[in-house]
């Protein structure tokens, strides 16, 4: 990247001229030269001075949205010479939704494995808001999530693979016992506890709109967490109910809990995989996606989200 892009982000990031030429190692005369220089060039101040640092103006804050993006595709380029360089990529960085996780991941990188075996791959999990901005920021290369719509960039491609449904997961017990195929009424809902895995502001007001549109008290939510594992805990010990993909109906009856769609979804929207449109050529990208493809249409668990 040029230089006085460099020198511009590192002011933004840390709101201190003198930090930034310290972490730069450039003396502060120079370093307050280039953004000066800059603000010229845009005829504009990119920087509010005030006493204890600098602070982005509406216009630098523009101008930092552009030069990120170009720091992410100045990255990837990098990375990219270097693997041309080597012969393979040496790490892609993968970030997942729940669903997709337990369901997808584990075939997916036994396949991309065999394909690429110098090829290290890093998962991680987070919320869609998380993996959208990882993913702009150029951290990850791809993110398989059920929130395509979190993800709407021009400089962001998607495929999308399936729409992804939320029901209510429960401890045998807890919510009247019916056929795994039928539909928990959703007045049956009103007075349950619930568990929101992971913080999704997107699910608890899509919860609370469906509960207001049936003339429903709002849902108590009991309890937000990324652990999977505490959420489920809560079902068994507490008799708390859990918003849940319907997908992975299978895989939490193998643990002795039960998965229903409701009469009214509590949560509906299409997943699928973003990428940066720079990465459209990377050697990982067709397989990627095929492989989800094909595992999305095979599997049982996604019969009723195509």
């Amino acid at each position: 990247m040029d230089r006085k892009h460099v020198v511009f982000l590192k002011v933004a990031e840390l709101g201190n001229v003198t930090a930034a030429a310290n972490e730069l190692h450039i003396a502060q005369p120079s370093l307050t030269r280039t953004i000066a220089s800059l603000e010229q060039m845009f005829g504009a101040k990119l920087f509010v001075r005030l006493p204890r640092g600098m602070i982005l103006t509406e216009a630098g804050r523009v101008f930092y949205r552009h030069v990120k993006e170009m720091e992410a595709v100045y990255n990837r380029a990098l990375r990219d010479v270097e693997t041309v360089k080597r012969g393979f990529h040496d790490v892609v960085r993968i970030g997942c939704g729940l669903t997709y996780q337990l369901l997808l991941m584990p075939e997916i990188l036994r396949r991309l494995w065999r394909e690429f075996p110098q090829t290290s791959f890093q998962v991680h999990t987070g919320s869609a808001d998380d993996h959208a901005r990882a993913l702009r920021d150029g951290e990850l290369d791809f993110v398989i999530t059920a929130a395509i719509d979190k993800v709407e960039d021009p400089l962001i491609e998607v495929t999308k693979l399936c729409r992804i449904e939320h029901g209510v997961a429960h401890w045998p017990g807890g919510l009247p016992d019916i056929p795994g195929d039928e539909k928990m009424p959703m007045d049956l809902l009103e007075d349950q506890s619930w568990v929101l895995f992971q913080i999704e502001p997107q699910l608890k007001s899509s919860m609370e709109k469906r509960f207001y549109q049936l003339g429903l008290a709002p849902p108590r939510i009991g309890l937000v967490t990324s652990s999977l594992q505490l959420g489920l805990e809560m079902l068994s010990s507490e008799g708390m109910v859990m918003s849940v993909p319907t997908a992975l109906r299978d895989w939490l009856q193998q643990r002795g809990y039960r998965l229903h769609a409701t009469s009214e979804p509590i949560w509906e929207l299409d997943s699928g995989i973003a990428l940066l449109t720079t990465n459209r050529d990377h050697p990982v990208t067709q397989a990627l996606i095929n492989h989800a493809k094909v595992l999305v249409r095979t599997l049982p668990a996604f019969a009723a989200c195509l």
